[in-house]
């Protein structure tokens, strides 16, 4: 074996054992000492390819995201039908993409719903091509059906960002610590999905007929 694809495959092991620990565990709960302790690697092989658990914990948090943006971005063409039932199905497809990627789901609870604060920057470039994709749904969904009078696309979309950032916010403090990350990622997807059909919907009812 050419001395280049046994480092490439060096560098993976470590990699699959840095996600599997992040995964279940969290940044804060995670240990260079438990992937090699549990995983036969030592310390010295770790920094020979990384930096430190920080370099480590990003590279895993950026291939959760390119793979979920993938995968979305493919969900998100073949979206059809009324705007409500491609925000509904788009929302599945979130939730059915860590189903099918259970290694990415505690990754992905951790560095969305409760990132490390000295990594928010870090975390906020390697999820940027999610986030735009999220906008381009919402712009897509807004685009179908004629707005109010007065509003634009363009201020419902930014007014959305703001009331989303407030979200995070709150339901970062309402549960970290309080539940699993799946509990915690299934509470956040059903209540977003609902803040966006709130958005775009209102919150009365149609009026009965008399």
């Amino acid at each position: 074996m050419k001395r280049e694809e046994k480092n490439a495959l060096s560098r993976q092991r470590i990699l699959d054992a840095a996600m599997e620990e992040f995964s279940a565990k969290g940044y804060d709960g995670a240990s260079l000492n438990t992937v090699c302790g549990e995983k036969g690697i030592s310390k010295g092989i770790i920094y020979h390819y990384f930096k430190d658990k920080d370099e480590l914990y990003l590279l895993c948090v950026e291939a959760c995201f390119d793979a979920f943006t993938a995968y979305l971005k493919d969900a998100a063409a073949s979206l059809s039908g009324p705007a409500r039932e491609r925000l509904r199905a788009y929302f599945d497809a979130r939730l059915r993409f860590f189903a099918d990627h259970p290694r990415y789901l505690g990754i992905f609870a951790d560095a969305a719903l409760d990132p490390p604060a000295g990594l928010w920057d870090q975390i906020a470039d390697r999820r940027r091509a999610f986030d735009e994709l999220n906008i381009s749904v919402l712009t897509g969904l807004l685009d179908s059906a004629p707005l109010r009078a007065g509003l634009s696309v363009e201020a419902v979309v930014e007014d959305f960002r703001l009331y989303l950032d407030y979200f995070n916010i709150h339901y970062r403090a309402a549960f970290r610590g309080k539940a699993s990350p799946q509990e915690a990622l299934l509470k956040h997807e059903e209540r977003c999905h609902r803040q966006i059909d709130i958005l775009l919907y209102g919150v009365m009812g149609e009026p009965h007929e008399t």
